[in-house]
């Protein structure tokens, strides 16, 4: 048993203040427990006072050395938030509250048994003031109930992607990820120190699968668009526009695209009315969407990369798509055609060959600048549809940005898991103390974490706010090793040189008998 670091002064309903013993040092978002007879409570502080007894005109007096006082004390009170009680083998949330006097301490590694923390997808350790505790993560059953990661700018967020995906990589082929890359960060972990990226993972070259658009291998075939994919690529095509592409798919078949752009080019609407009855404003306005499909992401061809993916996902391979280096148009494009195929793969296995729809990993979308593609002010994307839905088909969303305010509220609340790290501006911090349960009085900690800090929610598992060290994901890499994968020794240089030789003369030998 630890040395008690203060006791309770008060109680109001889940709020408890305590005083602090001199020479003891806590730090907001802190873990302590509170002992109360047969009971153990936990909580997390949230603020801290300090003071005297002394009246405040007599302290004004002391602090200008006018007059000295008889002995007085000092103390500190600490005020924290009840999450978690404990009686015999048995943990719920809080049925009451502790009393006056009941001892303070800080939490331990025994605690971190009663506080269940360790999942399967580990990303840090539990932080309890400088000391960092037992493993926090992430259970596999959390996935489909969508996450958000958030934090501003160097915060953390990009190391502490690359650590969550790379467990998930470990835990292939019960678990995948499909990662859209925006930076073009994650392969070789640019700005982590020392620079290692996913490429370093042992298992990058037989479970993971790299598509880069400035390598040219992100490539979707005119071909291979129908109609219905017009509106994952432009969500504000409308109705006319989308019937007009229906009819002119039926006329002229796969060929729909080029062929209604040529007659076009050819005689303006005229030609294309011929082919397909609509009104000029409908006609022009669709044709001007296609002429901006460029020709590099989509030429005319057959082939689409997106069905590559879905093959090694529904493999447990994970699909990084680097997409940075083009416009942002064209990855709002390659984003959501790839995102759809994916996900919509895994609603038709499930509808129509459940056998193998449960055989299929379950996987995790990791999108970057998800504000860009869940903002309440612009048309929704499938990526609304994913959180909103999605969750039956054992499909999950991370949405990763520093902009949480900008995502829809109602998405947001589909997040039951959340990473959230140092966020500077009131506004975002307002948002996410204001709609995560839990976080209610989170906002100076929020401020305060240093780089690589954050504070874990994953319900229904974790329904409290667990402040973390996310792992290093250099160091992840340390820890894991290598891979065996169990071949032959390879033959000594001198061996493979001597069977060489023999070969070269077997062949010089058998020359020279034809010759004769």
């Amino acid at each position: 048993m630890s040395e008690p670091i203060g006791f309770v002064c008060g109680t109001e309903g889940d709020k408890v203040s305590f005083f602090l013993n001199h020479g003891i040092n806590l730090s907001f978002g802190q873990i302590v427990r509170m002992d109360s007879g047969e009971r153990s409570f936990y909580a997390r502080v949230f603020n801290a006072k300090s003071s005297s007894t002394l009246r405040t005109i007599e302290q004004l007096r002391e602090a200008e050395g006018k007059e000295a006082f008889g002995p007085y004390s000092s103390f500190r009170s600490v005020e924290a938030i009840l999450f978690l009680e404990k009686r015999a083998d048995r943990s719920h949330s809080p049925t009451f509250n502790p009393n006056y006097r009941d001892k303070v301490y800080t939490a331990s590694e025994e605690d971190c048994s009663v506080l269940k923390l360790g999942g399967d997808l580990e990303i840090g350790r539990l932080r309890s003031g400088e000391q960092v505790l037992g493993p926090v993560g992430i259970s596999v059953q959390a996935i489909p109930k969508m996450m958000g990661m958030f934090g501003m700018t160097g915060s953390g967020k990009t190391n502490c992607e690359l650590v969550l995906n790379a467990r998930i990589i470990d835990n292939s082929p019960r678990t995948v990820g499909l990662i859209f890359d925006f930076a073009g960060q994650l392969l070789t972990g640019k700005d982590i120190e020392p620079q290692r990226g996913l490429r370093d993972h042992p298992l990058f070259h037989s479970k993971v699968r790299y598509y880069s658009a400035r390598e040219r291998k992100l490539c979707v075939g005119l071909y291979t668009l129908h109609p219905a994919k017009l509106q994952t690529i432009f969500p504000d095509v409308s109705d006319a526009q989308y019937r007009l592409a229906k009819r002119l798919y039926e006329k002229l078949g796969k060929n729909w695209i080029e062929g209604a752009l040529e007659t076009y080019e050819r005689g303006e609407s005229r030609e294309v009315r011929n082919i397909a009855r609509a009104h000029t404003k409908v006609i022009d306005a669709l044709m001007h969407k296609l002429s901006d499909l460029s020709p590099s992401l989509f030429p005319a061809s057959d082939y689409s990369f997106i069905d590559d993916v879905i093959q090694n996902v529904s493999a447990g391979i994970t699909c990084l798509v680097d997409i940075s280096g083009i416009s942002s148009e064209e990855q709002h494009d390659m984003t959501c055609l790839t995102a759809s195929g994916v996900a919509r793969h895994y609603k038709r296995m499930w509808e129509g060959n459940f056998e193998e729809w449960e055989k299929l990993p379950t996987l995790l979308i990791t999108l970057e600048e998800a504000h860009e593609f869940l903002d309440p002010e612009i048309r929704k994307t499938i990526f609304c549809d994913i959180a909103l839905t999605y969750r039956k088909y054992r499909v999950g969303l991370n949405a990763v940005t520093p902009r949480p305010s900008r995502i829809n509220r109602n998405v947001f609340a589909e997040l039951w898991t959340k990473v959230i790290m140092k966020t500077e501006l009131r506004h975002d911090r307002n948002y996410l103390t204001q709609n995560t349960p839990y976080m209610e009085y989170s906002d100076t900690e929020i401020k305060m974490l240093d780089v690589g800090e954050a504070l874990l929610i994953s319900e229904p598992k974790i329904r409290f706010a667990v402040p973390i060290k996310v792992i290093h994901y250099p160091e992840y890499l340390d820890e894991r090793g290598k891979v065996d994968y169990k071949l032959p020794p390879s033959k000594s240089l001198s061996k493979m040189d001597e069977q060489l030789k023999r070969i070269s003369q077997a062949g010089e030998d058998l020359v020279g008998s034809n010759t004769k």
